[in-house]
């Protein structure tokens, strides 16, 4: 298989791992917890908690949350509020793409070659911030 083919395939409970690399801040971070991807009209509510390990502070508990729209071979992936994110190719095992936020920029692969194992690396860079971030998903038994 070379990837999710569409948007169901990504619906369930995931197990995720993260490695930040601040090169502003000279650290590595490191996040786990569980993404939720569950069903909506339009496609998938993906939401995520995890605990954020910054070195020599105490954890911190986060969540997100963003609109998975189905959009045929593609998701659009959207922002809690509906703001375009950025766009996945599905059917291949790497799909990327940009997001430009002025000043910053966030460029996105995702690595479908272990699929259903599935990983989402973000380089990120603007004035105050120089990062790159990698997720790593391993479906959860259901």
């Amino acid at each position: 298989m070379t990837g999710p083919r569409e948007i169901t395939d990504f619906a369930g409970n995931w197990q995720l791992t993260r490695v930040i690399h601040d090169a502003k801040a000279g650290q590595v971070f490191q996040a786990d917890g569980a993404a939720y991807l569950t069903t909506s009209q339009t496609g998938l509510i993906y939401e995520e908690a995890v605990t954020l390990r910054l070195p020599g502070q105490p954890a911190i508990k986060g969540t997100r949350k963003y609109l998975w729209q189905d959009a045929g071979d593609e998701i659009d992936v959207r922002f809690e509020d509906g703001r375009f994110f950025h766009r996945l190719k599905l059917g291949k095992s790497e799909a990327t793409d940009h997001h430009d936020c002025p000043p910053d920029s966030y460029d996105v692969v995702y690595d479908f070659s272990k699929w259903p194992r599935w990983a989402a690396r973000w380089t990120v860079s603007g004035p105050r911030k120089s990062y790159e971030m990698k997720t790593e998903y391993a479906a959860l038994a259901k």
